[in-house]
């Protein structure tokens, strides 16, 4: 269950990245769960990588994924304190997780500086807010 719910939260994820980055081709249908639905994930660096991510999504609500995702692809700051608190709570660690996983899709890894850099941006002005 959790795997699919990763696999969720990354399909928005994506689906808000293509929005904000404006790869209008990104996508053959208007939801990212018919665009992306059965595509693999990039495989995992070690065993048990997507449990420990499924773990770090639970601690945040789809809601602030979406955010967190604009945030990722936009300009690396997130205007939501709710959420901002929920980077916090989920740690250091799952933000890393996150972002380098986002760098595997083959349409993102031409932003995978951007991705890290704004993935840390986020975690630094969430920790001190």
């Amino acid at each position: 269950m959790k795997n699919v719910l990763l696999l969720m939260i990354l399909m928005v994820m994506v689906y808000e990245a293509k929005m904000v980055i404006g790869d209008e081709d990104a996508f053959e249908s208007p939801t990212p769960i018919d665009t992306w639905f059965g595509l693999p994930l990039p495989p995992q660096p070690r065993l048990g990588y997507y449990k420990y991510l499924g773990d770090c999504i639970d601690k945040t609500t789809q809601a602030c994924g979406v955010k967190i995702s604009k945030a990722i692809f936009g300009n690396g700051k997130l205007d939501d304190f709710a959420c901002c608190k929920k980077v916090v709570e989920a740690g250091y660690l799952c933000n890393r997780a996150l972002t380098y996983i986002l760098t595997k899709f083959d349409k993102f890894k031409p932003y995978a500086t951007t991705i890290f850099q704004n993935g840390e941006a986020i975690f630094d002005q969430c920790s001190k807010s």
